[in-house]
């Protein structure tokens, strides 16, 4: 599947993706590529930066529920590529987990390991917001 998308690929092997949905502003600030959206904002050092492509990307979703499983604190994403990374952000754009998923298909989130609150999730195809009651 594809996605209109900026990727970011570093020299140190990192790869970010960022749906064109989440309004991604690039800017520069000193030796530093700043990417800001609706979620958060990241700064990369430009020497570090291998490309950056924006347009139809691969997302590393295979076919993927419009809505993942949700159960008792922990949120199941099927159909994820081997090597795809879900992040976790704070409601108030804090990232607090990065989670990657192995060759199963199958990549678990267990929300209730953070402190309650709201969170944001993050996969290549979609954002979801949960509640750690």
């Amino acid at each position: 599947m594809s996605a209109e998308s900026i990727t970011i690929k570093q020299k140190s092997g990192n790869k970010t993706i960022l749906d064109l949905s989440t309004n991604p502003i690039i800017t520069f600030s000193g030796e530093n590529m700043v990417v800001t959206n609706d979620f958060t904002s990241i700064m990369l050092p430009l020497d570090d930066i291998d490309s950056y492509v924006v347009g139809n990307v691969n997302t590393g979703i295979l076919e993927m529920a419009d809505t993942p499983e949700y159960h008792d604190g922990h949120v199941m994403f099927k159909g994820i590529v081997e090597g795809t990374t879900v992040f976790v952000h704070s409601i108030d754009g804090k990232m607090i987990h990065k989670f990657t998923s192995d060759g199963s298909g199958i990549l678990e989130v267990n929300i209730g390991i953070f402190p309650k609150g709201v969170y944001i999730i993050t996969t290549p195809e979609n954002q979801i917001k949960v509640i750690n009651k």
